[in-house]
C-alpha cells in the first residue's frame, strides 16, 4: 500500500471516529442545574412577577424560576371546588370580589393527605388550609389563563 493511501485511509478513519464521537456527545443528555430555592415564594410573589412577565414578556423565565419549586401557601379550600382528591382545586388568595387573580390551583395529594383535608376542615364549606407541595406545573403566557397544579401536597395547618 503506498503511502498516499495509507495517509488517506488513516484520514477517512480519524474523520470516521470523529463523526462517532460528536454523535455520542450530541447523544448525551443536558446537564441540569437544580433550581435555587426562591427567597420568597409566596402566591403573592407568583402573581406579581406574572404582573412582570405581562409587561415584558418574560413568561417563559418565570415558568423556569418557579416549576419545580417546592411551595409552602395557604389557600382557602371551598367544598365545591375540592370534593374528591381526583378534582380539588383551591383559591389561591382569600376570596373577595373582585378576585385579585383568576388562577386555582390543582392539588395532587400525598397519600391520606385528602384524608386529613377532610378532617380539618370538618365539613365546612370554606376552610383556609396551609399546603405544601411541589408546583408540577406551571403554564403562563399572554393567550391562556394560568394554570397551576401542584403535586404531593401534604396539609400543614388548616384554620377556620
Amino acid at each position: 500500500m503506498s503511502l498516499r493511501r495509507s495517509t488517506l485511509l488513516l484520514l477517512v478513519l480519524a474523520t470516521a471516529a470523529t463523526a462517532c464521537r460528536s454523535e455520542e456527545q450530541r447523544a448525551a443528555p443536558p446537564k441540569v442545574e437544580p433550581l435555587p430555592k426562591l427567597a420568597s415564594a409566596t402566591q403573592a410573589d407568583l402573581a406579581h412577577e406574572l404582573d412582570q412577565a405581562e409587561e415584558r414578556g418574560t413568561w417563559a423565565e418565570v415558568k423556569r424560576r418557579w416549576q419545580g419549586q417546592t411551595l409552602r401557601w395557604t389557600v382557602t379550600r371551598q367544598r365545591v371546588l375540592c370534593q374528591t382528591a381526583e378534582a380539588c382545586n383551591v383559591s389561591a388568595f382569600p376570596v373577595q370580589r373582585p378576585a385579585p387573580v383568576g388562577w386555582l390551583p390543582t392539588l395532587r395529594f400525598a397519600p391520606g393527605q385528602f384524608a386529613a383535608l377532610e378532617s380539618r376542615c370538618a365539613g365546612k364549606d370554606v376552610c383556609e388550609v396551609t399546603i405544601e407541595g411541589k408546583l408540577e406545573r406551571l403554564q403562563v403566557s399572554a393567550e391562556q389563563p394560568t394554570n397551576l397544579e401542584l403535586t404531593g401536597v401534604k396539609i400543614v395547618g388548616a384554620q377556620g
